[in-house]
């Protein structure tokens, strides 16, 4: 609860708080009361589904009124939270969980402190009074999700079982097996746990993607961590095909069609997200190998403040997204982050006002309030073709999740040129070769320069876990061979990965991106339109005072981000 005096709003009425504290206008709160009578809500409810107020302003007025206590970040105010007896139903279906507990009391935190009868039930279960604290929804569920992770069965436990499991199983390469034989098997109890076992505890580790490689010994079960790919689990050899067989069943592929890659799609719920699994599986002499990107569904992560860019970046960019019309190009490789930055742009400029259309390959995330067409070269949806059907929709904003050839290229520089925003990314090394790789796909230099407004690249590089990374010097030899000047650092204190529970002993949790932006002006207009290379247009430009992703890396070092060694081995790739 805020520190101040709460003593006066103790029993006033809720729409009185609201206005007291500034979260709601008097003639507001006035018209709300008479569109309230003619529903079942209560005020609160229907205030919030009006959008006339946040979760947090309700909590923060009932704390008043009712004079108990409010944790607007549970997960970090409780600090450990109980592993309580409580039902994991019971704690999803009435929004609670417990904090504390004493001999004689046990403190609940609540989104809803009027459920009386849930809370008679808890102080009949324990025998014990109960203290109310209020807390958002979505904390709540978040910790009854860590609850029930920490109750259920591990894989690595679930493979223990496998080990000692009955030897008479078909092994594979003896005899040979029939579809039958690998359905039946696939179907069992300990497979299906497995492998929901497998996805829940990459989830849990915030892993993008999990990777099933067979081998002559064995199967190999890896995830990919802040872009990093570590060893998970090892289940039996004899169950490979059961294993594959089972994530291809949960993604609608033919079990029977192992000569041939296929692609396919899972759709899980965990915990209060849900989570889209793409599936990949190609052949190989040792057998099928599986892919699965894990993709949650959370835009709260396509926010432009939280991805990494300095001050003075973040303005330049939001000052080219302010731009009626022009071409916005993300260059990086594969996994550098490119799609989040352009639906963090895109999620920033999104209001009623506009009409924004994306095509893509594939819609990784679904963003609320805009269209997204998915490409399917099967029946003629190409980016070329989708983008002329795009511009007779009327759209102020187009997103072209990646130009691919000429003629994509050349219909999203028209539909630049004709006054729309176009967003679109390439696959090159930094900004400057943005614009050699539109020349080398035949786009005429005139029509880049007049219509490109700004060409941005990026990478990610992991951050230092903050519960463990150490104070570090840096050798000065590697500064002297990486041509940085050896005071770079001078005055800075930076830090080196160490390892902890918390990062799973790597030393590193989360990513970050690291930029580099060119804002197309007239000196830079000159440069395209006399055909430049790139190392040219990247050496003028860097003397005009752009900053180069090592420059962005290192002034990250000295923040005590990220480490010399993660930055340097990011920008070599």
């Amino acid at each position: 609860m805020p520190k101040q005096n709460t003593v006066q709003y103790l029993g006033r009425k809720l729409g009185e708080i609201l206005v007291s504290l500034g979260k709601l206008e008097q003639e507001d709160l006035e018209s709300v009361l008479i569109a309230q009578k003619n529903t079942s809500l209560r005020l609160g409810e229907f205030l919030l589904q009006r959008g006339a107020i946040t979760e947090d302003d309700l909590l923060t007025a009932l704390s008043y009124q009712l004079g108990i206590g409010y944790h607007p970040d549970l997960l970090k105010d409780s600090g450990a939270v109980l592993s309580s007896n409580l039902p994991h139903g019971f704690i999803r279906r009435n929004n609670i969980v417990i904090l504390k507990e004493t001999d004689d009391t046990i403190e609940i935190a609540t989104n809803d402190a009027s459920q009386t009868a849930a809370l008679e039930n808890i102080k009949s279960m324990t025998g014990k009074e109960v203290v109310i604290v209020l807390a958002k929804k979505l904390d709540i569920l978040r910790i009854a999700d860590l609850l029930a992770g920490e109750e259920s069965e591990s894989a690595d436990k679930v493979i223990e079982g496998l080990q000692t499991d009955r030897e008479d199983i078909t092994i594979l390469g003896e005899t040979e097996e029939t579809e039958q034989d690998v359905l039946d098997l696939a179907n069992e109890a300990p497979i299906i746990k497995l492998v929901n076992l497998m996805i829940t505890e990459a989830l849990k580790e915030r892993a993008s993607d999990i990777h099933v490689e067979p081998s002559e010994e064995g199967i190999t079960i890896r995830y990919r961590i802040d872009g990093i790919l570590y060893n998970a689990l090892s289940p039996p050899k004899r169950y490979q095909q059961a294993i594959v067989s089972r994530v291809k069943i949960m993604a609608n592929m033919n079990i029977a069609e192992n000569r041939l890659p296929q692609d396919g799609r899972i759709k899980v719920k965990y915990g209060t997200s849900d989570v889209d699994i793409r599936v990949s599986t190609i052949p190989s002499v040792v057998g099928e190998r599986v892919v699965m990107r894990l993709l949650v569904k959370d835009d709260r992560r396509f926010d432009l403040n939280k991805l990494g860019m300095d001050e003075r970046f973040l303005k330049s960019f939001r000052e080219m997204l302010n731009i009626p019309h022009g071409i916005v190009i993300v260059s990086g490789p594969t996994g550098s982050g490119k799609t989040t930055t352009l639906y963090a742009a895109i999620r920033e400029i999104n209001t009623p006002e506009k009409n924004i259309i994306t095509i893509e390959d594939p819609v990784e995330y679904r963003i609320k309030g805009i269209s997204q067409i998915q490409i399917n070269p099967k029946i003629n949806l190409t980016f070329a073709a989708g983008l002329r059907s795009i511009l007779r929709q009327d759209p102020e904003v187009i997103m072209v999740g990646e130009i691919r050839d000429r003629e994509t290229a050349e219909i999203a520089i028209q539909a630049a040129m004709t006054g729309h925003l176009v967003f679109s990314t390439v696959h090159t090394n930094d900004a400057a070769s943005a614009v050699v790789r539109l020349l080398d796909m035949g786009v005429e230099p005139y029509l880049i320069a007049s219509t490109a407004t700004g060409l941005l690249s990026q990478r990610l590089v992991r951050v230092l876990c903050p519960s463990c990374k150490k104070p570090a010097q840096i050798d000065s030899a590697v500064l002297r061979h990486e041509g940085i000047a050896p005071g770079r650092f001078k005055g800075k204190k930076v830090f080196a990965p160490e390892g902890c529970q918390k990062c799973n002993d790597t030393g590193f949790f989360d990513r970050i991106g690291i930029y580099e932006m060119i804002k197309v002006d007239e000196n830079v207009r000159k440069l395209i339109v006399d055909r430049r290379d790139a190392s040219y247009i990247r050496e003028r430009c860097s003397g005009m005072g752009m900053r180069t992703m090592q420059e962005d890396g290192l002034d990250k070092v000295a923040a005590g981000l990220t480490s010399i060694e993660e930055v340097l081995r990011v920008i070599r790739e």
